[in-house]
């Protein structure tokens, strides 16, 4: 067995090195200094492994630290404010989708899309039982490590000692072996996989959202502190978990669990799986264009590639501006309510009037949301460039810089639209507030919308030519693309909290904008032609 896990170890630890290596490669200006010897020299990409995996369990912390914040603290901490019960609220959404949902759908023995099972037992044919069990040990006991500091953390808010903390990850560990065991029990006797059955999934998923969330809004919560802390039931759980795992470790039927599992049709139906999620809501129907949109009359004029994308936005106009219409509905709705409530509440007009002013800062958020840059790029490359990106004269550089600044004009244009609508609405709601004369002061803030609009806009385009993280198979494989997007995410969440003057902040904003797309011009001319390709 120990044979088995230093085997799978040193093909994830090799993975893991060659993933880091190619995002290296990746990244501007470094990537070109690094040689394609690096996957095969010993010596060096042992190092580049080693600082992979350290890296790779600082982010299984901070992945801990980040689901405890957002799924369980904060929400424990939103509906306790008024009702109370911090910990009584924290403790019932851990058990539901921790100890409940995680312990019966999160498993080992039973994921089908686990490419590291399918290639040490299919492809490598090591022994499944072997693998299975320390596959296994080797989650849960990492899974313990990683969320010790964040549990502890979690405990100084919530109000738990770091005794207590480790409680509840014994707590959680034991129910996982008792989650595999119970997957087997009832596999053994009704021959089913739960996680294959899509209508309990489905239920089991909405059950659990709904006892984890929905009691707990209505002040509803089971009283578990007694439970979880109780010495005499952590000992009952602690026998049960040693009990399944030695269970586990003497169970004989591992192999006909991974050949009815782990097949080539398994894991292509997840790689068909991870596509059709990425791109359904952008496949063309083809059958419900019209004549009239089929018809290329009305851009005669046009010439090459100008012609080409004219045809392109005309054929998927629904397609790129439902999701427009639907923010400017959005918009006109919050602005219909607030107008309401002014005019119901009129004492309320003053704070409204002062603090529209101020929200320059928190606009960033919002423009980010309200973008549809990345998903006019999945058009593209769904519809187009998955195509054409296979012709070398596709991918000349005249050719990309023409094809980015007709895409990039259209772009800037439909997400102009919402940008102006609210813009509108905010000046409507300062004139219904009576303070008219508060307009010429808005002007910065009118700005900041329409140059963040087009910052957007901008980046999602630039981020596609210079990194194009699709695949041919359709799948979103690149480390850098999600890396950058998430630093944007937070910088624009981070912008929530800065509190300046409008006039200083639109300054900002609009050098930024403006440098950006002197860079991103330059950028991709000499970047896209070598890195917009299909991979």
């Amino acid at each position: 067995m120990i044979r088995t896990f230093i085997a799978s170890f040193k093909v994830s630890f090799a993975e893991n090195a060659n993933t880091f290596i190619h995002f290296l490669k990746r990244v501007p200006l470094i990537g070109k200094k690094i040689p394609d010897s690096l996957y095969k020299e010993t010596g060096a990409k042992l190092f580049v492994g080693i600082v992979s995996q350290i890296f790779s369990i600082f982010a299984a912390i901070f992945k801990k630290a980040l689901y405890l914040g957002i799924m369980l603290v904060l929400p424990a901490f939103l509906m306790s404010e008024k009702t109370g019960g911090f910990l009584a609220k924290f403790l019932h959404m851990f058990f539901f989708l921790n100890i409940i949902y995680g312990s019966i759908m999160n498993n080992v023995i039973f994921n089908y899309a686990d490419k590291s099972a399918f290639n040490m037992i299919t492809l490598m044919r090591a022994d499944a039982r072997e693998y299975y069990v320390s596959a296994m040990l080797y989650k849960y006991i990492t899974n313990f490590i990683y969320f010790i500091l964040p549990m502890i953390i979690t405990g100084l808010i919530v109000k738990f000692s770091p005794l207590k903390a480790l409680t509840l990850l014994l707590f959680l560990t034991c129910f996982k072996f008792i989650g595999e065991y119970l997957n087997i029990f009832i596999y053994n006797k009704k021959v089913m996989v739960l996680q294959k059955q899509n209508v309990f999934v489905t239920v089991f998923i909405f059950i659990t959202l709904a006892l984890a969330y929905g009691l707990p809004f209505f002040d509803l919560t089971l009283k578990l502190e007694n439970v979880f802390f109780n010495v005499f039931i952590v000992l009952i759980v602690l026998c049960l978990g040693i009990g399944s795992l030695i269970y586990l470790w003497n169970y004989k039927k591992y192999t006909p669990i991974a050949k009815e599992l782990l097949t080539k049709e398994n894991m292509f139906d997840i790689n068909k799986f991870e596509s059709d999620m990425t791109f359904a809501d952008v496949k063309l129907d083809e059958k419900k264009l019209s004549k009239e949109v089929l018809s290329s009359k009305a851009y005669e004029k046009k010439e090459g590639y100008e012609y080409l994308n004219a045809i392109f936005f005309s054929r998927h106009r629904k397609m790129l501006v439902n999701p427009i219409k639907l923010r400017v509905i959005i918009i006109a709705v919050l602005f219909i309510a607030v107008s309401i409530l002014i005019i119901l509440v009129p004492n309320v007009r003053e704070k409204i009037s002062k603090d529209i002013l101020i929200i320059a800062p928190a606009l960033v958020f919002i423009m980010y949301i309200m973008s549809t840059g990345e998903r006019i790029c999945k058009v593209m490359f769904y519809n187009c460039d998955v195509s054409l990106l296979r012709y070398s004269y596709y991918r000349e550089p005249k050719v990309i810089l023409s094809n980015f600044k007709a895409r990039l004009k259209f772009t800037v244009g439909l997400n102009i639209i919402p940008a102006l609508v609210l813009c509108i609405s905010i000046a409507g709601i300062l004139l219904l507030t009576g303070a008219s004369n508060k307009l010429i002061s808005a002007i910065p803030l009118f700005l900041c919308v329409l140059c963040l609009a087009c910052f957007f806009s901008i980046h999602n385009l630039f981020m596609y030519y210079v990194i194009q993280p699709y695949t041919a198979q359709l799948i979103v494989k690149s480390p850098l693309y999600k890396f950058v997007n998430f630093i944007v995410y937070m910088v624009s969440y981070g912008c929530l909290n800065i509190k300046t003057s409008s006039y200083i902040f639109t300054a900002g904003v609009i050098a930024v904008t403006l440098i950006y797309i002197v860079i991103v011009l330059i950028v991709t001319y000499r970047v896209a032609p070598k890195t917009f390709r299909l991979k």
